[in-house]
């Protein structure tokens, strides 16, 4: 393969990269601008998000489609930049949602069963024609969108109206229509202008599913949701006193361990990461390596999160991650970490790896690296000891404990925990690079369900400089 042939794969790689990260954010923008307006709660940061996201700023004009189970459900937009791009998908994604005349204002209940497409118009371009027939032979159906004007008349239709009809005739007789003229208003010459699109859309994106919502956590977002709001507050004695680099966090069902992972998510919060990497080990299947899903978003209740292929990228080189599908296809450790993320680093990517067998210095050596990455936070997932009573769980997970309290991997021998080799490279790997450790929460299942003869244990810390 010569030069010119790697540089065309590889821009083309890069391009196709940029759009499914680019579907994600803009549908996800416009999903929660409807739930903002349902719910009343701010779901995201504008000016960190233009931060993150440069292109936002930018003059850009959208269409928001909204559909269920395939059909029409709302559709409004501009045909002119004329602000923000982030604030005409906000904008045009709350009218689609509640304003378009054709449909009765979006119900809570409904969101969930909607797909959202985001369009991108380019700036109109004025048809002159001097005939009907001139006119068609210029329109080019399936790619142009087409502005109608005659007075104070005036319809679009977006280039995705040309996969329903594909006759010339019969969508331009729509198109009058829709104006508010007769089906035959062509000859009477209106102004036609057109326009090109991009299309962003959920239905398309590639998506790591939700095999475990409703068994591990809520399958619905308003439970979700009503989870966070009722979880209680974190305590102030979490305070960690420098930049927080890692989490220790447990990954049972949101009933049992919940409640321990919410706290450290809390604390880390603000820790202003730019990246996030989830590790958890693999339950189901045995594997020599470490898998990570070359899919475009991390599928939540609430929505989708971008998978991060650029910290992968940073990875690949010296640490292949492979792509075993039936891993990702079941796996709960790093799974259930997704609604928080989502929750508490809305718009943040995330890189998820799940660990088969893999040799210990190799996992350090990843970990180390990931930590030593200044925009990266990682989350590292295991649960402790396994169906001892109460009693004698303590007595084995206080080895974890104080593995974690003291930032000594030394005490882990004695540890039972499912994801003890994460758990090990992480505490190595910050021990050689100074860094400080705060164990924030202990508890087992007999918390939740008060049964102490048949128990798991759950913690959750920080890893900070």
């Amino acid at each position: 393969m010569n030069v010119f042939a790697r540089i065309i794969i590889i821009f083309v790689y890069i391009t196709s990269l940029v759009a499914a990260e680019k579907a994600v954010v803009l549908t996800s923008i416009a999903r929660d601008a409807v739930l903002e307006e349902l719910t009343g709660e701010k779901r995201f940061d504008r000016d960190v998000l233009i931060k993150r996201y440069p292109y936002l700023n930018e003059p850009g004009a959208a269409f928001v489609t909204l559909q269920k189970q395939r059909r029409l459900r709302g559709c409004i937009g501009s045909l002119q930049a004329y602000r923000p791009l982030i604030d005409d998908v906000i904008a045009n994604a709350k009218a689609a949602a509640f304003r378009d005349s054709r449909f009765h204002p979006l119900k809570r209940s409904e969101l969930e069963s909607v797909d959202i497409e985001v369009s991108i118009l380019s700036a109109p371009e004025a048809v002159p024609y001097r005939t009907v027939g001139e006119l068609q032979e210029k329109i080019v159906p399936g790619r142009d969108g087409i502005i109608l004007t005659r007075g104070p008349h005036r319809a679009t239709f977006l280039p995705q109206v040309w996969e329903q009809m594909d006759d010339f005739e019969d969508f331009f007789h729509l198109l009058c229509r829709k104006a508010g003229l007769d089906a035959e208003c062509l000859q009477l010459h209106p102004d036609i202008a057109r326009y090109g699109v991009i299309r962003y859309d959920e239905y398309n994106v590639s998506k790591r599913s939700m095999a475990n919502a409703g068994l591990f956590y809520p399958n619905s977002c308003a439970e979700l949701e009503s989870w966070f709001a009722n979880t209680p507050a974190m305590p102030k004695r979490v305070k960690p006193s420098g930049r927080i680099k890692a989490l220790i966090v447990p990954h049972a069902g949101y009933k049992f361990s919940g409640a321990t992972a919410d706290l450290v998510y809390r604390a880390a919060a603000n820790s202003g990461a730019k990246h996030i990497v989830v590790l958890g080990p693999s339950h189901f299947i045995s594997y020599k390596g470490i898998s990570s899903a070359p899919v475009d978003a991390l599928a939540t209740p609430c929505g989708m999160v971008v998978n991060d292929t650029a910290v992968l990228t940073r990875l690949k080189k010296d640490f292949t991650p492979v792509y075993i599908p039936q891993v990702h296809d079941n796996e709960h450790s790093t799974e259930v970490q997704f609604p928080f993320v989502q929750h508490y680093f809305p718009y943040v990517p995330v890189t998820e790896l799940v660990y088969g067998e893999v040799e210990p210095e190799r996992l350090k050596a990843m970990v180390s690296r990931l930590l030593a990455m200044p925009d990266v936070l990682l989350i590292v997932s295991t649960d402790l000891s396994h169906y001892y009573d109460q009693e004698r769980a303590h007595r084995k997970d206080f080895h974890c404990l104080d593995a974690v309290t003291a930032a000594d991997p030394a005490p882990l021998r004695h540890c039972e925990a499912c994801g003890k080799p994460g758990l090990q490279a992480l505490l190595e790997a910050a021990r050689e690079k100074g860094l400080k450790t705060q164990l924030i929460d202990y508890r087992t299942s007999a918390d939740a369900t008060g049964d102490t003869s048949r128990v798991v244990g759950y913690m959750s810390a920080v890893v900070y400089e």
